[in-house]
């Protein structure tokens, strides 16, 4: 067997090996029919327009369709640099599946060029779209219906990364923050000490990750943070292998670092977001060899 096929396996492997009662698995898909929906949402004191995708369970699934009666805990999704409001599907449909109501912007100027890259208006855009999905009598009213409570999940990715967790510290209300190889190291984490409430953060990393370095900054980000902290280490997990797509990866490869995402992110959001205690039995310390678990509860 070929060095590559091996990681592979064994990255295939590190799926199969976890906690008691598989069957309850948050990786695994919700029973929701999914719809999905794009709108403009926008900021005309700052002249911002969001192009957003919104996915929410459905009475039936397709684009547009109709919502699914009730109220969903809210998780907005925050692209990498340069990157789209699609390029995490996989992650924003299984949340849809399992109850939550996702929406993920088009961040502009969010783009390195000769004049640098927009970092000051992310965070500003997060808190405004925020407060719109709660605004039962604004523009996107028919979405903010089915919203459930103030608060509201993050999950940024790169420099999405460090958007959200920017955009946690303006904003109380978003309390469960996952950060998926974000541009932030020690500093970033010691900025979340004293913030009343806490809020909770979840953060993942890849071995393998030659664009954010996990030992130079994921790592020392996770340990100058106050608890609750979370860790996910992918032994082999690469940057892009948090999008859908990552061309250095084999299929099963990138499949497999997918499904890591969707199981802790999920949980996490269910501890968090619902107050689903069970969940957390997920996020304890814990060794699968190839994800190892490192928590801060206390």
């Amino acid at each position: 067997m070929s060095t590559g096929m091996r990681a592979v396996t064994s990255l295939l492997l590190c799926t199969l090996a976890l906690p008691a009662g598989a069957a309850s698995d948050p990786a695994s898909p919700g029973s929701l029919a999914i719809g999905v929906t794009t709108v403009d949402v926008v900021d005309a004191s700052r002249n911002r327009t969001l192009v957003t995708e919104v996915w929410y369970p459905a009475r039936i699934p397709g684009r547009d369709a109709r919502m699914r009666g009730g109220r969903r805990p809210l998780v907005i999704v925050v692209h990498g640099h340069c990157g789209s409001r699609t390029n995490y599907t996989y992650l924003t449909t299984h949340l849809a599946t399992r109850g939550y109501l996702v929406a993920a912007p088009d961040l502009p100027r969010f783009c390195a060029t000769r004049d640098g890259v927009d970092v000051a208006d992310p965070p500003q855009d997060l808190v405004f779209l925020h407060a719109l999905l709660h605004d039962r009598t604004g523009s996107l009213a028919a979405i903010a219906r089915h919203v459930r409570g103030r608060t509201t999940g993050l999950i940024g990715h790169s420099l999405g990364g460090a958007a959200v967790l920017q955009a946690a510290q303006a904003e109380s209300a978003f309390s469960a923050v996952v950060a998926l190889a974000p541009v932030a190291g020690r500093d970033a984490g010691l900025a979340f000490t004293g913030l009343r409430p806490a809020r909770a953060v979840l953060v993942m990393g890849g071995s393998a990750d030659t664009t954010i370095s996990f030992d130079v900054l994921t790592k020392p980000f996770f340990d100058a943070l106050p608890p609750p902290a979370f860790l996910v280490r992918i032994t082999g997990g690469t940057h892009s292998g948090f999008t859908d797509v990552d061309s250095s990866l084999m299929p099963e490869a990138l499949a497999a670092q997918e499904t890591i995402v969707e199981r802790y992110a999920t949980a996490f959001f269910d501890r968090y977001l619902r107050d689903r205690r069970p969940a957390a039995r997920w996020l304890r310390d814990a060794d699968h060899g190839m994800v190892e678990v490192t928590a801060k509860t206390r």
